[in-house]
């Protein structure tokens, strides 16, 4: 049998004491410290089960332990592991911190392993909890966090109470709620990029879109801010869907004929509504035109996903209508092969710029949060104040929402509410002012911005890479071309 100097019982019975003052944890207390929980053991591994139901699903046996373990007996595991009594009546234990120490012992072939044995975490729930609270150690991942989440959830604990024992946040709760419905496959990936539990809840709100999760999944390998613009994108594309399901819904039950395709500009027999007139050559409008028996309607999404709704008369000429002359196309015949290319390039290029967008601004919130300006904030308020005072005045003379929308995201401010607080430090003063030339910048850059590139947006772009921000490929096109364009324009050496 192996000795310890602790210790050198076989095991100790789960209603037992400690005989060896050496082998307890606890503080006398007359020192006057509290005593601390547990008792030292050495258990023999057939005595330990591992628990099944442990957050952690990856636990392996390390090499490194292994070969302490094979050359330094039961004294080569340095942290022993944590155990709790079964109530079995055979002197079994569970395991609940260490299954990777664990299961180096069994591989290193040891009989015994150094344990603490912790009577107060017998319930699984606290168990869990002190898991998740564990933030010294090497962080579980979002999928593991998530399951014990939603264990604690199925155990009876509302979010609020979870966020109060674990200390997690209650967004952070909601999220590892969502989590624990990807897929096993999709979790596994999750865990290998490393997503934390937000960016993993965004997945998770397309658990039941496979192809779409495996798209995002995808982007994340190209980094955070690629998975953003992914996600924002694949939101839009979503919602867009559910507003022409219901739309659709809607049309349908009121008996309205809908179209499968977009008729041909071309088509004699079918128009829309708005190119016709009434006998008295007035203009019909869809609500008009409902009772007609022609009346057909043609629902799709836009290039940046909204709902397009257009009605059409079938038999425009038998139903009474007529068609004013500037409606008469003017066009000789149907595209050709590049400029259907070119339309499509124009519209995928304007749904990325959408989603580019709105992650850089979300970007620039958090940036902006700071108490300290960041790197070149000095310079740059010069230069604008310089050199770009037509994107400050534009931007001004249009409004400040977006100013807001950065400063205070999420929020609605109210009128009179001023944005320089009365007390600041001088470096907060210079977040603000940064904040108002970002709200200058960003309201000059539209889904088009991409079309003609700007020199003062393609500066901005430049400054945003310079403090950590990653371009989308349609964003690199705007900095692209002026870098081309001033290479041009640059007279040979």
């Amino acid at each position: 049998m192996p000795t310890n100097s602790v210790n050198d019982q076989q095991h100790t019975d789960r209603n037992s004491q400690p005989t060896d003052p050496a082998e307890t944890l606890r503080v006398d207390a007359e020192d006057g410290h509290p005593a601390l929980p547990g008792r030292y053991a050495l258990l023999a591994i057939a005595q330990i089960q591992v628990n099944s139901r442990n957050v952690r699903d990856d636990a392996q046996a390390l090499p490194g332990i292994v070969e302490n373990l094979q050359e330094d007996g039961v004294a080569g595991l340095l942290s022993p592991v944590i155990v709790t009594p079964l109530n079995t009546g055979d002197g079994t234990y569970l395991l609940v911190d260490g299954e990777q120490r664990y299961r180096s012992a069994v591989e290193a072939k040891h009989e015994y392993i150094q344990a603490i044995v912790r009577d107060d975490l017998a319930d699984n729930r606290t168990q869990i909890i002190n898991m998740l609270r564990q933030v010294h150690r090497k962080d579980p991942s979002a999928t593991q966090q998530a399951r014990g989440i939603q264990q604690l959830a199925l155990a009876g604990m509302g979010d609020d109470e979870i966020a109060r024992r674990t200390g997690y946040t209650p967004d952070q709760v909601r999220a590892g709620r969502s989590v624990a419905v990807l897929k096993q496959e999709h979790a596994g990936r999750t865990h290998a990029l490393g997503l934390d539990l937000t960016q993993a809840a965004a997945l998770a709100e397309f658990a039941e879109e496979p192809d779409t999760v495996d798209t995002l999944l995808r982007e994340a390998e190209a980094g955070p801010f690629a998975y953003a613009r992914a996600v924002e994108h694949a939101r839009s594309a979503r919602d867009g869907r559910r507003a022409e399901a219901a739309r659709r819904g809607e049309l349908t039950a009121a008996g309205v004929t809908l179209l499968d395709t977009t008729p041909s500009y071309h088509d004699p027999k079918t128009k829309e509504t708005t190119d016709l007139r009434d006998p008295a050559g007035q203009t019909i409008t869809a609500e008009d035109h409902r009772t007609c028996p022609g009346h057909t309607v043609r629902l799709h999404l836009s290039y940046d996903h909204r709902l397009v709704e257009t009605s059409y008369c079938t038999d425009w000429q038998d139903h009474g209508h007529t068609l004013p002359s500037y409606a008469l196309p003017t066009r000789s015949g149907p595209r050709t092969e590049e400029e259907k290319a070119e339309r499509r390039r124009v519209v995928e290029n304007n749904k990325l710029m959408d989603s580019a967008n709105t992650v850089r601004r979300e970007w620039l919130a958090d940036l902006l949060a700071a108490k300290t300006p960041p790197k070149g904030t000095a310079k740059l308020t010069a230069q604008a104040l310089a050199n770009s005072g037509y994107v400050l005045s534009t931007w001004i003379n249009g409004g400040r929402k977006l100013l807001d929308d950065l400063l205070t995201p999420g929020k609605t401010t109210r009128v009179g509410t001023t944005r320089v607080p009365a007390r600041a430090s001088d470096a907060r003063y210079s977040v603000i002012s940064l904040a108002a030339i970002a709200a200058a910048h960003e309201s000059a850059i539209t889904r088009t911005s991409w079309r003609a590139p700007d020199p003062a947006v393609a500066a901005w772009l430049q400054w945003c890479v310079a403090n950590g921000f990653q371009l989308g490929a349609v964003e690199q096109l705007i900095v692209d071309a002026v870098a081309d364009r001033d290479a041009t324009r640059r007279p040979a050496a």
